[in-house]
């Protein structure tokens, strides 16, 4: 019987002795007030944070342990938590060296059985090393914002799902959206189903660890078709698949645009616009290549203007230059939009018949170049008539040479003999 007493005794003080071994050994401090906000209970981290021990803050009043500013500021959310109502707020403590903490507290009422609020518990987390870790990833994100809103590309972060994670302003303004808008959003929604069906199987590939560039051409909002040289960069991830791809694009329409401008320049003939020599070259490989393929016949005629010399001589260069873009036009109309006319010399054309049935295709077209440049060209003002004519040579692949080289020095050979004949055309071998 007296063996069971000292048991019973002994079961409060092991139950606090318990209690404070899990409250000491928390991460977050605790501690425990009556209805007059008097301490009862503190686990060791809460007391020392506040500078007491562990027994020399048992009674002492809130307004006492964490200061009078403080304890008007926080006064509201224990008046709460006293009337039986959980609550929580978050506050900053400067210490004694002057670094702040920041702390997250949670107010749980201690009800009796009778239903009245004896007291209450405070759970009090440190979320200093949070918020700092916070911070710092704030101003990271707003250094890389400030970084890649003032560089002349777009940039994003693409993840595994095809979801949106980043992007600058340049990137969302090329899509009309703001940037708050465009994050979160699936790739698909972003450039819409029909760009994405073209984009998909680049952003495939990059998930699955491959670098990738491509061009893209695409439709702005307002109509304007831009053209985009996007490189898709994969992010490495330390375990398990790549984690997304970074998106890097440059508008590069302009680029494209003098490109082409000095390649036409590079290729065409700057008096009459039509393919020089060596554009000329390039579309006669190509016709033979087709030809050859095709098991078919294609024809070069080979043109040289009569008359021409006393006409420039006479009336000038001026004149003389308007008489050869005359005669561009003159022999682009004979031919169909699949042929090529060529200025390849001074006065001096070609023309590239693709796909002829038979050799007389060719001999049709150079009476129909003859005949256009018969007639009279009005030179100048248009009073004054000038007469020129013309002689072309013609040969046939592959009855006449089975390369380029061969048929133009065919061609050229046979134009010689149609000009000793005057304003006529001549077949090779003839």
């Amino acid at each position: 019987m007296r063996k069971t007493r000292k048991r019973a005794q002994a079961t409060p003080r092991d139950d606090a002795a318990q209690l404070r071994l899990i409250a000491d050994n928390m991460p977050a401090m605790s501690i425990a007030y009556d209805e007059k906000l008097l301490c009862l209970f503190a686990s060791q981290r809460f007391a020392e944070f506040f500078g007491f021990t562990t027994t020399s803050i048992v009674g002492k009043h809130l307004r006492e342990i964490i200061g009078e500013g403080p304890y008007q500021e926080v006064k509201p959310h224990f008046d709460r938590v006293l009337e039986g109502k959980r609550t929580a707020y978050q506050r900053t403590r400067v210490l004694d060296s002057g670094d702040p903490r920041y702390l997250e507290v949670e107010l749980t009422p201690n009800i009796g059985p009778d239903g009245r609020t004896r007291g209450l518990f405070a759970v009090t987390t440190d979320v200093t090393d949070h918020k700092v870790t916070e911070k710092a990833m704030r101003d990271s994100e707003a250094e890389l914002r400030l970084l890649t809103d003032n560089v002349p590309a777009m940039i994003s972060y693409i993840d595994r799902q095809m979801n949106c994670v980043f992007a600058n302003k340049r990137y969302a303004d090329f899509f009309g959206l703001a940037a708050a808008d465009v994050v979160g959003k699936p790739l698909r929604e972003i450039v819409g189903a029909a760009h994405f069906a073209a984009l998909q199987a680049h952003f495939a590939n990059a998930l699955e660890g491959h670098p990738v560039s491509f061009q893209w051409d695409v439709q702005r909002v307002g109509g304007a078709l831009r053209c985009i040289e996007v490189k898709l960069v994969p992010r490495a991830s330390d375990q398990g698949p790549v984690s997304g791809c970074y998106a890097m694009a440059i508008d590069i329409t302009e680029q494209k645009r003098t490109e082409e401008r000095i390649q036409h320049v590079a290729e065409h003939d700057s008096l009459t616009g039509l393919p020089n020599r060596l554009l000329f070259n390039d579309r006669l490989s190509q016709a033979l290549s087709i030809a050859k393929r095709d098991a078919g016949q294609c024809a070069l005629l080979y043109l040289d203007l009569d008359k021409f010399k006393p006409i420039n001589d006479t009336l000038g260069h001026a004149a003389g230059d308007q008489l050869l873009r005359m005669v561009a036009g003159r022999i682009r109309e004979q031919v169909r939009e699949s042929d090529t006319v060529a200025r390849v010399g001074g006065d001096e054309f070609t023309v590239i018949l693709h796909d002829i049935s038979s050799p007389q295709n060719a001999a049709t077209v150079a009476q129909k170049i003859i005949a256009a440049l018969a007639a009279p060209f009005q030179l100048g003002s248009g009073s004054r008539e000038s007469v020129v004519g013309s002689s072309i040579g013609i040969a046939v692949y592959p009855k006449d040479g089975q390369d380029h080289e061969t048929l133009i020095k065919k061609a050229d050979a046979a134009m010689y003999l149609a000009k000793a004949r005057g304003n006529s055309f001549c077949f090779s071998g003839t």
